[in-house]
């Protein structure tokens, strides 16, 4: 993905948000790792947490926890909740994923995260944004984005929002989200 992009018009009333703050922060060393898989949509995630070194498993959460992410015999592992439906496991494992960017710290000292636990363990509500944030630009890279709106003429239609949505693997509330109405 391209941090040097602003925000690209894609028609007259939208445009794709720039990459946020928090991919653009990430060291040279980590982006040069995940940016070859943020050319193609869907981005495989499961390839990203790969070459990062976490161990990913769908499993039977609490109802309420779409995922999790702690150390298990020093490595870290991210649990996903096999219950959800798979764009909503997606952008969970890039959330995930981006608390693992982010935050590998912090998750260290707790010792394990999964949102309840983050929200009851006194973690600011920033930390929570932050993963949000990269996580989406992890699941609709906004260079992969530009380019696909670039096929579509005319206004930001819910045809056009599902269609996207699709091709990312992603819900239509998260595309709606990237999608920056102006």
């Amino acid at each position: 993905m391209d941090g040097n992009v602003s925000n690209m018009a894609a028609a007259n009333d939208w445009e794709v948000k720039s990459p946020s703050r928090e991919y653009l922060n990430l060291s040279p060393e980590v982006r040069a790792d995940i940016d070859e898989y943020l050319s193609t949509h869907p981005v495989k995630l499961g390839a990203i947490a790969k070459r990062l070194g976490v161990k990913v498993l769908l499993s039977t959460l609490p109802r309420g926890t779409s995922g999790q992410i702690g150390q298990e015999d020093g490595d870290f592992v991210i649990r996903i909740n096999r219950h959800e439906a798979k764009h909503r496991q997606r952008f969970t494992l890039a959330h995930e994923l981006a608390h693992y960017l982010l935050h590998r710290d912090l998750i260290v000292a707790e010792g394990s995260w999964s949102e309840n636990v983050l929200l009851r363990s006194g973690q600011p509500a920033n930390v929570e944004y932050q993963a949000n944030r990269l996580a989406s630009d992890l699941v609709i890279p906004s260079a992969q984005l530009a380019e696909a709106t670039a096929e579509y003429s005319g206004p930001m239609t819910s045809e056009v929002i599902e269609d996207l949505a699709r091709r990312f693997g992603v819900s239509t509330a998260a595309m709606e989200i990237k999608l920056q109405m102006v």
